[in-house]
């Protein structure tokens, strides 16, 4: 089987969606192809950032969108045995959106889908797993994919990379990304919440070197227990009641449901890195969100970065794609647009992963770093965190939307 179009998108994530509805929607003749079954993934980020959701407002799609089943994160706070620090309050932001929507990944993306679908250039292929770039003329002119028994050759004047942190086009293409913070390991679970539950968004709670991360999902609350690179096989070793007790002494209010975690199965396992590709493109070929850059999950930010990454490249690629002039330089324009806020985001995820995370699983009573304390009590600067997190380090838009 072979067909044409002129941009082929690999991976049905936020970027990738995104990047095919605002092509779609232009007029350029896209085809997503993604190897699973559907977008029901379980413990993927259920973060829309009001970046997001102010760029989905620039074409009519927020009001419908939080419509749909979410709940609303309007702060974040770290809670010790002793203390409570408010580190982002998101009610001052001068947005339209003064929260991040807490909304389960496939109810937002086949959100985006749906409307993708409307349009009559746009094709998505589910179950179609990428094995082989097409290549011509010494550039990436398509893709070699297998849908059940079918091999089908997809040629197309761009192929985007959208494939996630274990990006197989990355590896397929050759690119080599540099490592950008230490590793760690979070193992992730949800618990039910109830009406009296004393937090209302997101929290980290530090106690006798743990560290829990929850965040708020409808009708339930979704727990990042973290522990430093390498110890998962010690915490199976003392078994599931340590998991249960560990979580009940961090967060006490949660001890009256811990025994619902019935055994390791109900637990998550992630490795968290953060790297980086020094260049995200090669001819034919360009490369975004975690397939580019894999995100540390500290500041949840990875979906917002993804999403902005599909949003410059639309802003930049439409215009050739349409005229079949796709070149290099395009890709580099979209790589010098996405790489400065992405070195530094970084860069502020690896100082706080090394000053907020680092000192939580010290086995001592946890305090801010004191240029943190410094920062939040000056109110001309207390609202950076939440304006970086919310909005990113700089807002990107719809050029014509």
């Amino acid at each position: 089987m072979e067909n044409h179009c002129q941009c082929c998108i690999v991976g049905a994530g936020p970027a990738g969606v995104l990047l095919a509805l605002l092509l779609a929607r232009k007029g350029v003749s896209v085809k997503l192809l993604e190897i699973h079954a559907d977008l029901n993934r379980d413990f993927r980020g259920d973060t829309v950032h009001a970046s997001t959701l102010e760029i989905l407002d620039q074409i009519g799609l927020a009001e419908n969108l939080l419509e749909l089943t979410h709940a609303k994160m309007r702060g974040v706070r770290i809670n010790t045995p002793r203390r409570s620090f408010d580190i982002v309050s998101f009610s001052r932001l001068k947005t339209k959106f003064p929260y991040i929507a807490m909304m389960p990944q496939e109810i937002f993306l086949n959100y985006l889908l749906q409307e993708a679908m409307k349009f009559e250039n746009f094709e998505v292929q589910f179950s179609t797993a990428v094995n082989g770039l097409v290549e011509k003329d010494g550039r990436v002119a398509g893709v070699r994919a297998k849908q059940g028994g079918d091999t089908i050759t997809l040629h197309c004047d761009l192929v985007v990379a959208a494939d996630g942190r274990f990006s197989k086009l990355r590896k397929m293409a050759g690119f080599a990304a540099q490592v950008q913070t230490p590793p760690m390991d979070v193992a992730w679970l949800r618990l039910p919440s109830k009406p009296e539950d004393v937090e209302h968004g997101g929290a980290f709670y530090i106690a006798d070197g743990r560290l829990c991360v929850l965040l708020m999902r409808p009708g339930e609350w979704q727990i990042g227990y973290v522990f430093p690179k390498g110890d998962f096989s010690e915490i199976k070793k003392a078994g599931i009641q340590a998991i249960r007790d560990g979580i009940a002494r961090t967060v006490p209010w949660l001890r009256d449901r811990v025994d619902l975690i019935q055994d390791f199965s109900s637990l998550h396992l992630l490795s968290v890195k953060s790297d980086r590709l020094e260049q995200w493109y090669k001819e034919g070929l360009l490369l975004i969100g975690d397939s580019a850059h894999v995100m540390s999950p500290v500041g949840g930010v990875g979906i917002n970065y993804a999403i902005n990454d599909a949003v410059e490249s639309a802003n930049v690629l439409t215009g050739p794609l349409l005229d079949n002039r796709v070149s290099p330089k395009h890709l580099a324009e979209v790589q010098r647009r996405r790489m400065g806020p992405t070195q530094s985001i970084q860069r502020v995820q690896g100082v706080l992963q090394k000053n907020i995370v680092a000192r939580a699983l010290k086995n001592q009573e946890f305090d801010l770093p004191l240029i943190a304390k410094i920062l939040l009590k000056i109110p001309v600067l207390r609202d950076i965190p939440a304006r970086i997190v919310a909005l990113g380090i700089s807002r990107v838009r719809i050029e014509d939307p």
